[in-house]
């Protein structure tokens, strides 16, 4: 229990599109549920390129307790339902909202409460992985109580005495209202006292005259059928009470892996709030048959296959941080993560980039590469599947897809020049170097496995970074098929273009498998260049981005010089010292850079990501 009241959910959710502290919004949820729940204050009347900012914590407002899989505002939500309390006449279609009491609101990792003004009554909820309770206490005795259930595409039936909703995937639209691909999510609604249900336009409702009285949810992304199973094997005949203890031992027993001596209170509450935060992700995309088997939903066919799947994950950002961080913490999870994304080759054909819960053509590499080869290499995974998954892991360094996101992009080029070259892919700096890393995680998982000739090959394949190196200025440089450095006047300040969400100080440096062989490169002198890149002022030029973005305003606010540590591409660079022997150094800058980071709505120093930042600090 010490460890879990350190936690605050809220850390890193007071955003917007502008700037991020987090872009993080409060999760009630067991560690990587398979659903979500928190609070939507706002969302519902905004603008569309704005609802995914649909929390705040400066917000009186209530629109609804919302379950979710949105893993990140940039991405989106899907099978998203918003659920809130009505007394009396139902409300016009269109956006409910209520003032609630912010500050005395409940928000902790098992267990909500909220008291709305507008209609007079209270609600908890406790969730499992599939499942939830909830409890409605309206304040008097009078008149229709109503719980509504509102989403983007719901259809409905009552059937057995319970309401069955089918919530339609929102985020992908370009699949077909009939495509097997959309995905859908199968919801069991059922009350201890009896309801009847009516519907308007988006919203579904079950109304009682009780005013008092608890409603269980069950979910599948298979079928009612296995809703059913999962309510009863989650939750059955358990109370209200007994799933909230429940949950909460579940995270108390995580969170105990690590135990903090320092006596600094507020340390100890950042810890575990990125603790809470990195065990979040991925999160569980597959269900237990009634014969005890794994099943899942093929996002390529929408046919259900064995099997375990896991989703919501953008491997750019967590490779660095948040599977080493299981490496050490949970190896046997990370042998099931290991084993879904294998699964997701199996279904579709590739490795994914960007899962959610298809595969999103977003970011620049194929960066799972390294997050399956720690597993093969560090012995996480069994020497079966580790052939298995090497196999997928050289399907990406060996053919190109005609299918944007599917595998590397311009692999062709890169292995004809060494380089991805400017004139036929975007951020071909970022892509180059992390394809070479991408091939040094491919060598390793070969040496390990034994295959010496492919070892070989790829080893030769990680040295590709040095391509690109501009000796004459110091920093890495895009070029064209003839080999020419792009002939304008270079700046070093310029964002976007040849790098990824930075410049070239924020994307030089992205040599993690051979720092030795970069500091080559700089004359030995690699620890005086990022002296200069830390004593460099932060300023940036909107290159092609042509705007401020929230990177470069979180990059001046943390005011460490280039080293945006408020994004991935700087996460390693402190430690570059370290891997070069001076370890003082890397420990100073470490500490000093881990002050950005505070407990309360404020947080983060950028965006959050999946849990990658979070596990950065612990």
């Amino acid at each position: 229990m010490d460890r879990y009241k350190f936690v605050n959910p809220l850390m890193g959710s007071l955003n917007h599109m502008g700037y991020s502290n987090g872009n993080c919004y409060p999760v009630v949820a067991v560690p990587h549920g398979m659903n979500f729940f928190t609070i939507q204050t706002r969302g519902a009347e905004d603008s569309a390129s704005e609802k995914n900012w649909f929390f705040s914590p400066l917000d009186n407002s209530f629109e609804g307790i919302r379950l979710t899989h949105m893993p990140s505002p940039w991405l989106g939500d899907y099978c998203n339902l918003l659920i809130y309390g009505e007394r009396g006449a139902a409300s016009a279609d269109g956006a409910y909202r209520s003032a609630y009491d912010a500050k005395n609101a409940v928000i902790e990792p098992s267990y909500m409460h909220l008291s709305l003004d507008r209609d007079g009554y209270s609600v908890e909820l406790t969730p499992t992985n599939a499942c939830a309770i909830m409890r409605f206490k309206f304040d008097k005795e009078l008149g229709t109580n109503r719980v509504v259930f509102s989403g983007e595409k719901l259809s409905y039936e009552e059937r057995d005495g319970c309401l069955h909703i089918t919530n339609a995937n929102v985020r992908c639209k370009k699949f077909a209202p009939d495509d097997p691909r959309l995905i859908k999510e199968h919801i069991i609604i059922r009350a201890d006292v009896s309801f009847s249900v009516s519907a308007c336009g988006k919203k579904i409702s079950i109304e009682t005259a009780s005013p008092y009285f608890s409603v269980y949810i069950a979910t599948s992304f298979i079928s009612f059928e296995q809703a059913l199973l999962n309510f009863e094997r989650e939750i059955g005949d358990k109370d209200f009470d007994a799933v909230v203890r429940e949950t909460e031992a579940n995270w108390i027993s995580r969170l105990d892996a690590i135990k903090v001596s320092d006596e600094d209170e507020e340390k100890k509450k950042v810890f575990y709030s990125c603790f809470y935060r990195a065990l979040l992700w991925p999160r569980r995309f597959y269900e237990i048959d009634r014969s005890g088997n794994a099943v899942h939903v093929n996002t390529a066919t929408g046919e259900v296959c064995t099997g375990v799947l896991y989703t919501d994950n953008g491997f750019w950002d967590t490779y660095r941080t948040l599977y080493p961080f299981y490496s050490l913490v949970a190896p046997d999870e990370y042998a099931s993560f290991a084993e879904g994304f294998y699964n997701y080759y199996v279904d579709t054909g590739w490795l994914p980039k960007w899962v959610c819960p298809y595969n999103v053509n977003c970011m620049p590499g194929m960066l799972i590469e390294a997050t399956m080869a720690d597993a093969i290499v560090k012995d996480i995974v069994t020497a079966d599947l580790a052939h298995k998954i090497f196999e997928a892991m050289l399907k990406d360094g060996e053919y190109a897809s005609e299918i944007a996101g599917e595998g590397r992009v311009a692999l062709g080029q890169y292995r004809q020049y060494g380089y991805v070259p400017y004139t036929v892919a975007k951020e071909s700096v970022n892509e180059t170097l992390d394809n070479a890393f991408g091939d040094f995680a491919i060598a390793m998982a070969a040496k390990k496995l034994g295959y010496n000739d492919i070892y070989e090959r790829y080893s030769k394949y990680s040295q590709n970074y040095r391509n690109l190196f501009d000796a004459s200025c110091g920093f890495m440089r895009g070029k064209d098929e003839n080999g020419k450095f792009r002939d304008e006047a270079f700046d070093p300040y310029a964002w976007g273009r040849d790098y990824t969400e930075g410049s070239a100080w924020q994307n030089s440096f992205g040599v993690y498998h051979d720092i030795s062989g970069l500091n080559e490169l700089y004359g030995g002198k690699l620890c005086e260049k990022i002296d200069e890149l830390i004593n460099t002022p932060p300023i940036y030029r909107v290159g092609s981005y042509g705007k401020v973005i929230h990177e470069m305003s979180e990059m001046v606010a943390a005011n460490y010089g280039q080293c945006a540590i408020s994004n991935q591409p700087s996460f390693h660079i402190p430690f570059i010292y370290s891997e070069l022997g001076d370890m003082e150094r890397t420990a100073y800058h470490v500490e000093r850079l881990s002050k950005l980071y505070s407990s309360g709505i404020e947080g983060y120093p950028g965006d959050e990501d999946n849990g990658s930042m979070g596990a950065w600090y612990v």
